[in-house]
């Protein structure tokens, strides 16, 4: 019981000591959508080869990583292409990677959207989305997570603590892209969307809108990297390359994307 409302305290993130516990809040903190922040280093270990050899290839120099969750994946790539001596600027973004905490009794974590996704009072947890073998923790939530907030948010990030110092020296930049309404006209020359736009995730229609705000984020000959990780941890993904109006398929990797139909029809 103890563990679970400890490993839930995402407003006491940056004084976290025991790693077990910060790599636990890390990889799966879940969005009020009900995605996961969950992933992993190395994840990604063979795509990252190819796109390595890609992005030397097509000289590509803007790199834009999107729904990075913890951002741990998001710094194997940016090691891979900085260990071949590659130069580029390298961004990434998450809509919930950035939350909030407001108040003191009780606190409440808010999200990107404005919900609070979990409470504390008196240092026990309330939270919807528990066991209801916790009845206490979800009557907290129950209760109080849809008053009124007061005071100020105190921000903080869920990155994994061995990317933050990339980011304070200015190495990965962060940028505020929601793939859903954000609309950068040729912005990057590398993007890659992975284990995001899945069909069991959303429907097809936003699913369209993002894949336009992301063709529209390419530059003329810019490179897309899209798919998805299975149960089984195998990632199968598609590599685009921008040509005018339409994507052209460079590389597949296992059975490729599942979205190449819906890319297609666009």
């Amino acid at each position: 019981m103890l563990r679970s409302f400890l490993v839930y305290r995402a407003d006491a993130i940056s004084g976290l000591r025991n790693a077990a516990v910060r790599d636990y809040v890390h990889r799966t903190f879940f969005t009020s959508n009900a995605t996961s922040k969950e992933t992993s280093a190395g994840r990604f270990w063979d795509l990252d080869q190819i796109a390595r050899a890609i992005i030397t290839a097509h000289k590509l120099d803007a790199i834009h990583d999107i729904g990075v969750s913890s951002g741990i994946t998001s710094l194997d790539l940016y090691r891979t292409l900085s260990a071949s001596g590659i130069p580029c600027k390298f961004l990434i973004s998450d809509k919930y990677a950035v939350y909030g905490s407001t108040g003191r009794y009780p606190t409440r974590i808010v999200d990107a959207d404005g919900a609070v996704t979990e409470l504390y009072l008196c240092g026990v947890l309330g939270k919807r989305a528990v066991s209801n073998k916790f009845p206490v923790t979800r009557l907290l939530h129950w209760l109080l997570a849809d008053r009124p907030l007061h005071g100020p948010i105190r921000r903080f990030v869920l990155f994994d603590p061995q990317v933050l110092p990339y980011l304070e020296n200015g190495l990965i930049h962060r940028i505020d892209y929601d793939v859903f309404t954000t609309r950068m006209p040729c912005a990057f020359s590398f993007v890659r969307c992975m284990n995001l736009l899945n069909l069991c995730y959303f429907p097809r229609e936003p699913i369209q809108t993002a894949l336009r705000n992301i063709i529209e984020s390419l530059k003329e000959g810019g490179v897309l990297q899209i798919g998805r990780t299975l149960p089984d941890r195998t990632s199968h993904a598609t590599f685009y390359v921008k040509l005018g109006a339409r994507l052209e398929v460079l590389q597949q990797v296992g059975g490729g994307t599942e979205l190449r139909e819906v890319i297609e029809q666009l």
